[in-house]
């Protein structure tokens, strides 16, 4: 896993960031945040000063930028700007002038906006990607966001509602790999049943690996809500955020233990993390895939069923309803991301994507019919999940069965229904990840 480093920005000037993934937050009001634990949410932090907060009297009919915050590791950074309510924004790049000795930089201009901070330092980064963060009022209508880069390969931005926020994905350069980290993880792969009572060589000394590898390093599990956000209130008062956290341990812990694969948690404990935090966690780790998991809900009680979703533009109504619940935000933002996302979805690994969610679904499926003794396969679908954009890796939705169904929510809140639901996922990868190995020989 990357490394996590504290970065608290005390009197307007930030601590220098050592390269990790790190993450510094600064609010409106002048709260200060820092990533304290690896995987989790950021965390208030009490400053010894406070920046002053934007005039009361400024107009209100501007959008006021009110935070800076980032994620970053050496390959890739995620900007985001916390802003008061939408506002159109324009993007450029100017190249390096090596003559000069100036760096590659990219410009944001946010239009009708106005700058709800008083600080004025720029925002030091240096991750062996991106430099610094510097922001200011350019004009009366517009704040400019300038960011200093070390190398650039590619850069992506969109805005997210509810609240709004402008994200700005930046991609380096890949750092070389250590052979540590490039080693692959290997599929385990059945071996033929022997009779009772007949001696075979296995029996005397271990088997060698009977796979090739699977090219597998890292996996990151996106346990769904927490904190602040319970996500769906099911049968008995269960907590969707309790549900999906206790399953993606033991999916982790099962993973690491059984394949050898390293597996990162966006969250440990339940804890709010923001769904652009997510995808960035995964993205900054530079993960094989990214899997993100869900309870789903419905007003109807009789609801009930597993489903798989990718990323992709959808004109299901059922699809374009879930996306707004587990968005938190209404069915119209959700529509309005299909303009965003079919500028990005040349570099989304679409039919990977595809592929994982199948695997899953359909081992999900199957393997939960023990426990639930009647699983409907609702099967696999494409939607707008926020917490998917901007994925680098295959990534898909699982939404694990219905917890406001009487049945599953009841059998899903119990820990013996949620092992079979964890070997059932890590059958799925498997499955996956043996495709993968099948594709690579043809």
């Amino acid at each position: 896993m990357i490394g996590y480093r504290v970065g608290i920005r005390m009197k307007v000037n930030a601590m220098p960031l050592a390269v990790g993934l790190c993450a510094v937050v600064l609010a409106a009001p002048g709260t200060l945040y820092a990533q304290t634990q690896k995987g989790d949410a950021p965390q208030s932090v009490e400053p010894e000063q406070r920046v002053a907060p934007a005039p009361a009297n400024a107009p209100s009919d501007k959008a006021r930028v009110t935070g800076v915050r980032f994620l970053s590791s050496p390959a890739y950074t995620r900007v985001m700007l916390d802003l008061s309510q939408e506002a159109k924004y324009e993007i450029r790049q100017l190249k390096e002038d090596a003559a000069k000795g100036v760096p590659p930089r990219i410009y944001i201009d946010i239009a009708g906006a106005r700058l709800a901070l008083t600080a004025k330092e720029a925002v030091p980064v240096e991750d062996g990607l991106l430099k610094q963060i510097r922001i200011g009022q350019y004009s009366a209508d517009v704040v400019r966001v300038v960011l200093d880069m070390q190398s650039l390969r590619g850069h992506n931005a969109f805005i997210l509602p509810d609240p709004y926020r402008l994200v700005v994905d930046l991609q380096g350069v890949q750092p070389a790999k250590t052979p540590a980290e490039t080693k692959p993880i290997e599929v385990p792969v059945k071996k033929p049943a022997v009779k009772r009572g007949a001696a075979s060589k296995e029996d005397k000394k271990p088997a060698p690996a009977a796979a090739a590898p699977s090219g597998i390093r890292k996996i990151v599990l996106d346990p769904g809500h927490g904190g602040k956000d319970p996500g769906a209130i099911g049968v008995g008062g269960s907590a969707e955020k309790d549900i999906v956290l206790a399953i993606a341990k033991k999916l982790a812990a099962k993973l690491q233990k059984e394949l050898g694969v390293q597996v990162v948690l966006t969250r440990k404990s339940d804890r709010f993390v923001a769904l652009e935090n997510r995808t960035a966690i995964a993205n900054a780790e530079d993960a094989d895939l990214f899997i993100s998991l869900h309870m789903n809900a419905s007003v109807n009680g009789e609801a009930h069923g597993i489903e798989t979703y990718y990323l992709d533009n959808t004109s299901d109504e059922a699809a374009l309803r879930l996306a707004a619940r587990e968005n938190g935000t209404s069915r119209k933002n959700v529509s309005d991301l299909q303009f965003i996302l079919s500028d990005m979805t040349q570099n989304m690994k679409l039919e990977d994507s595809i592929s994982l969610a199948h695997r899953l679904q359909k081992s999900a499926v199957s393997g939960m019919a023990k426990p639930l003794g009647e699983v409907k396969d609702l099967g696999v679908k494409k939607a707008l999940f926020y917490v998917l954009v901007g994925a680098r890796m295959p990534s898909v939705l699982v939404e694990m069965g219905f917890v406001t169904h009487r049945n599953e929510g009841r059998i899903m809140s119990q820990a013996s229904a949620q092992d079979v639901m964890v070997e059932a996922l890590m059958r799925g990868i498997q499955e996956y990840a043996q495709a993968i190995m099948i594709a690579r020989t043809l």
